[in-house]
């Protein structure tokens, strides 16, 4: 090789380098995680997720003015997969899930909660699941000892109109149909925004799975930090679904009769055609 070649040769890696330093190669999964006072349980979390047997991943931690040693706690931590941003002072969920997926640069974003556990294939089932099934938008896992969710999307979304039967913390949903959407969470509510996230992915036309094995152990003994009721949240979300349906008479599809129902939903199209067709023939004989 003469000099000149080198001499480009030398230029080009410098420069690929640099390339590779500014703008790193992007994460298959971004893993979102709000995290409020919980110092000593957030290593449980963080732990879980550095330990998944799945590793292109970003975990983009949102503390949210906690006054605690929550940021004591992530810096302790040496892996340049975790990115950590602190709010100004306390701003809620909604605010932060926002936040966080908008630092999301995954093709999928992996919801996790800083009080529970993700078992370590979690992100590899899920990963491999959307990968396998591109008409697919998000895709849960169960939650080991509570009811199990519906592995299809008709019955998944029969469910969502009534109450959250997807849950949030233990599902993965592609980033992109999410932002050419433009679907986030209502900043508004301080309870069920995860309810209402996924009704807006439902009626945006997003199609719903769940695996049937668990991914993810809850603690059930960690204590709540935002104060809305799910009373309150649950009424505030049936509004916005009422009002979806019908803008002048928000509270008529509830007042309404099953047959009514689903009628009502008939040209939302959040069904499969068949599926609707066994619904009419089953509630409006």
């Amino acid at each position: 090789m003469n000099v000149k070649k080198r001499i480009i040769a030398v230029i080009l890696l410098t420069a690929g380098i640099c390339i590779g330093y500014l703008w790193p190669s992007k994460p298959k999964v971004s893993v979102v995680m709000l995290t409020y006072q919980r110092e000593k349980i957030l290593p449980r979390a963080i732990d879980s997720i550095l330990g998944q047997t799945y590793k292109d991943f970003e975990l983009i931690i949102i503390n949210d003015g906690s006054t605690d040693k929550t940021e004591e706690v992530v810096n302790s931590y040496q892996d340049k997969r975790i990115r950590y941003y602190k709010n100004d002072k306390n701003r809620g969920i909604a605010y932060s899930r926002n936040k966080a997926a908008d630092l999301a640069r995954g093709e999928y974003i992996m919801i996790m909660d800083d009080d529970d556990k993700s078992l370590p294939e979690r992100m590899a089932q899920q990963v491999a699941f959307l990968d396998k099934n591109k008409e697919i938008t998000a895709v849960a896992g169960q939650i080991s000892g509570l009811p199990r969710i519906p592995e299809n999307h008709d019955d998944i979304a029969a469910g969502l109109i009534q109450y959250n039967n997807f849950g949030n913390a233990n599902i993965m949903y592609r980033n992109a149909f999410a932002k050419q959407k433009q679907i986030r969470y209502d900043e508004n509510l301080r309870a069920c925004e995860d309810w209402d996230f996924w009704i807006n992915m439902l009626f945006s036309g997003a199609k719903m799975a769940s695996i049937p094995d668990d991914v993810l152990e809850r603690n059930g003994m960690s204590e709540k930090h935002y104060g809305m009721s799910y009373e309150e949240g649950n009424i505030a979300v049936r509004e916005k679904i009422g009002k979806k349906l019908f803008p002048a008479d928000t509270q008529k599809f509830y007042h309404a009769d099953a047959c009514e129902k689903i009628k009502m939903l008939g040209d939302k199209k959040i069904f499969t055609a068949p599926f609707y067709e066994n619904l009419l023939k089953i509630n409006c004989p």
